[in-house]
């Protein structure tokens, strides 16, 4: 009877029995995490970038939109890629055709150099041009996303001091 008693106790348990209840500590729980980080490298960050780099007017022609940041979130979201959306922003503004037009009609025209020979332009200048255009999105990026200690930090640093500059009171020049 003891055996069976033995072979019953280490038997190993039925499923029912092994529950997973989400409480268990993994092999890193001891360690120190690493500190977070803001992404500067994102879609939100480029777009924002790339709409400083480009005027207000232009953007509003190829986009038909008061918010040209939001139409290009869209768009790299859909698997646009940056120079590629930059090259077909040159390509709207020059052609006077609408960014979403063009857009659909990319897959269609096989790329970027039939959409271009399509609409009798040139797409290595497009290209290069769009490069130049998303160097300087890409070198502004990290000043659209800033931590709240960097902000407050930066705040700081610029506040004018209320003393006066010369080191003199400002109301000794002043008439009772």
């Amino acid at each position: 009877m003891r055996p069976l008693l033995l072979c019953l106790l280490l038997a190993p348990l039925p499923a029912a029995a092994q529950v997973y209840l989400g409480a268990e500590v993994g092999p890193d729980a001891f360690t120190r995490p690493e500190e977070a980080k803001i992404d500067t490298t994102g879609e939100d960050a480029y777009a924002w970038a790339l709409s400083v780099d480009v005027s207000s007017a232009a953007l509003y022609a190829v986009f038909g939109s008061t918010s040209p940041e939001r139409e290009m979130l869209k768009y790299l979201r859909q698997g646009i890629y940056r120079r590629e959306l930059a090259a077909l922003m040159l390509l709207s503004e020059r052609t006077s055709v609408p960014f979403k037009k063009l857009a659909a009609e990319l897959p269609a025209a096989g790329g970027l150099r039939g959409l271009a020979r399509r609409h009798k332009a040139d797409a290595m200048a497009l290209f290069e041009e769009g490069g130049r255009l998303q160097a300087e999105a890409e070198a502004r990026m990290p000043l659209f996303l800033i931590s709240v200690s960097t902000s407050v930090e930066l705040a700081g640093a610029v506040t004018p001091s209320t003393a006066p500059p010369s080191g003199k009171d400002p109301h000794e020049d002043a008439e009772p």
